[in-house]
């Protein structure tokens, strides 16, 4: 009987092609339009990553019209490190109790630009230097808002137990799979988001999300019952971040801040097959682990190893999607994949129990 489990294994590979199987990348240039973008960073105890992001932008081969910083009542040297190097800097008013900090700093940004478009980034993003030059060429479409997946670069091994994580919020964007009426549904990247400013006013803009702290998935919706279309793509070769420089503490909560109001935004299908995949991996484990420790025949064990192996091909393949995965981090998955449901089941308990999710001094539960 033990050798079902690695056929049920390898039968649950096709789920992964279900989810992330048309990936879609803001490669090629042409020949760049010139448009009026503004960047607008909300930033809250930001000055470890707003000079990277801002000497990135300084850099561009096509300049944004203007860049915009919300300091958003930063304890540090933000507003002082984003004036050195260029920058607008506003400071943010006191937040009303009906507003999340995110929206409204984004919402006051919006309010202080003069561009024809609107460029949001979170300030753990950076721009390749023909970043703004692509993006401008996806303004012929006024009809649309657009968001890129930045790809994460790792560079501390406490990062790569982000993997999961990164990949699930990928797929929960809805726009890399073949499926043609979830793709519809896409829904936009709040680290990184461009919209025209006619189409942000006609919407109300972050007014519309004030309260909510995905506010990304709920100005899709927000988006879509008006006509406008999304299209999101993933950001190697254009946009990156690096999310955790901190520390492993700053990962955990950084995770836990949105996970359980991501999960309840992810349809049905997605969530499906997203257990498929996930369970598909688990049984690899059990398959390996039970072979190995039981003495299964030869032919049982080999296709318990293939069942892992082929599932630890597949994570490098979707790792190196994301973000600057390692090769190890792939072939020892059920690591990272643990420390997934630890945080999963973690969070739940926080959620059941009621406790309040503090992310920078505020509560985001």
């Amino acid at each position: 009987m033990l050798i079902l489990i690695p056929i049920l294994s390898i039968l649950c590979v096709p789920a992964l092609w279900f989810l992330i199987g048309r990936p879609r990348f803001l490669l090629g240039m042409g020949k760049a339009v010139p448009k009026k973008i503004s960047i607008i960073i909300p930033a809250r105890d930001e000055e470890h990553n707003i000079k990277n992001l801002l000497e990135s932008i300084n850099l561009q081969t096509l300049p944004a019209h203007e860049t915009v910083v919300v300091n958003d009542d930063s304890s540090d040297q933000t507003a002082h490190v984003a004036q050195e190097l260029g920058a607008k800097v506003i400071d943010s008013k006191p937040l009303p109790a009906d507003w999340k900090g995110k929206p409204w700093a984004c919402q006051q940004g919006a309010e202080a630009t003069t561009g024809d478009w609107l460029l949001f980034l979170d300030a753990d993003t950076r721009l390749m230097p023909h970043a703004i030059a692509q993006l401008s060429n996806l303004t012929e479409k006024k009809d649309h808002a657009f968001s890129i997946c930045p790809w994460h670069t790792v560079e501390r091994p406490y990062e790569q137990l982000s993997v999961f994580f990164n990949i699930l919020m990928v797929i929960g964007m809805k726009a890399f799979t073949p499926n043609k009426d979830i793709q519809d549904d896409t829904r936009l990247v709040g680290q990184c988001m461009l919209i025209s400013r006619a189409n942000y006013a006609q919407c109300s803009g972050h007014a519309a999300v004030k309260s909510e702290i995905l506010e990304n998935y709920h100005l899709s919706e927000v988006l879509k019952s008006m006509g406008i279309k999304r299209s999101c793509y993933l950001g190697k070769h254009s946009i990156t971040m690096r999310m955790f420089p901190e520390g492993f503490t700053e990962l955990w909560r950084s995770w836990k801040k949105g996970f359980i109001s991501g999960a309840a935004e992810v349809p049905r299908a997605i969530m499906i097959w997203t257990s498929i995949w996930i369970n598909g991996m688990i049984m690899a484990i059990i398959a390996l682990i039970v072979s190995l420790g039981a003495g299964e025949p030869p032919f049982v064990m080999a296709m318990s190893i293939s069942a892992y192996l082929i599932h630890a091909l597949l994570c490098l393949w979707v790792f190196k999607l994301v973000g600057r995965f390692s090769v190890i981090n792939a072939l020892l998955f059920p690591i990272a994949l643990i420390f997934y449901h630890v945080l999963f089941f973690a969070a739940v308990i926080n959620a059941k129990r009621g406790r309040a999710t503090q992310w920078k001094g505020r509560d985001v539960s």
